[in-house]
């Protein structure tokens, strides 16, 4: 009879797959990683000047809507990253709950496995992550709901960026009008190669609009971080 090999082998240990770990990034590596994106974007800038001193317009305008869809996308995971940051504060304690915060769905597939294994509160930024993964923030009614549900004032951030001595329209006007006019004008190009569902005729685009929309973007994202680090549901 052939003997049995009853020596033990080593135990496999558990090994995590890290590729599924949800970072959580402090509030000015967020800022760092937009400043990263629009860098990238700005770079754009240079190629389509190119494209201009050859002749080549319509390569150029096809240039400057890429960019318009970049820093979209840009803003979109910006806000992602910040959503994250904020409901991890208040999930741990450092801020106080929002209303919009107390009233999240969590499935109760995920409470029972919380409890069962004792995880700790990794298991939350996991959930957050996934819950708004495939959530559009840009436009201002997301916007504005997703501000609310980190406890972030709009109309600090609107007046932090387009307050003017003198101005007659409201800040949070010119805030939401900003919002849309990047988010539809991403759909349009995304969904329609920018052409008109009146007639099929492109929109005009050019440098400038591709400018004005970086520089206005950047600012609201000035005024987030300021209102994220001047929380002001701190918890003394």
């Amino acid at each position: 009879m052939e003997e049995r090999n009853l020596e033990l082998t080593p135990r496999k240990e558990e090994i995590k797959d890290c590729s599924n770990v949800v970072v959580k990034f402090e509030i000015d590596e967020i800022k760092q990683h937009y400043q990263e994106s629009v860098d990238e974007i700005e770079k754009q800038c240079s190629i389509a000047l190119e494209l201009i001193n050859c002749g080549k317009q319509e390569q150029a305008e096809n240039i400057w809507r890429a960019q318009v869809v970049f820093l979209e996308s840009a803003f979109d995971f910006y806000l992602h990253e910040v959503t994250k940051y904020c409901l991890s504060k208040i999930f741990d304690g450092y801020w106080k709950a929002t209303k919009k915060y107390n009233n999240m769905d969590v499935k109760m597939e995920i409470v029972h496995k919380v409890i069962k294994s004792a995880q700790d509160s990794a298991w939350f930024l996991n959930y957050i992550n996934d819950y708004y993964k495939e959530v559009t923030m840009v436009s201002f009614s997301s916007f504005k709901e997703q501000m609310n549900l980190l406890g972030l004032e709009v109309k600090a951030i609107a007046d932090k960026v387009f307050y003017e001595i003198g101005e007659t329209e409201k800040t949070i006007s010119k805030l939401k009008r900003r919002l849309n006019e990047l988010y539809d004008r991403r759909n349009i190009i995304a969904h329609q190669f920018d052409r008109k569902h009146s007639n099929a005729v492109k929109k005009e685009i050019s440098e400038c609009v591709v400018k004005d929309f970086i520089n206005d973007m950047t600012k609201i994202v000035d005024a987030i971080n300021y209102a994220v680090i001047k929380h002001p549901c701190n918890i003394a």
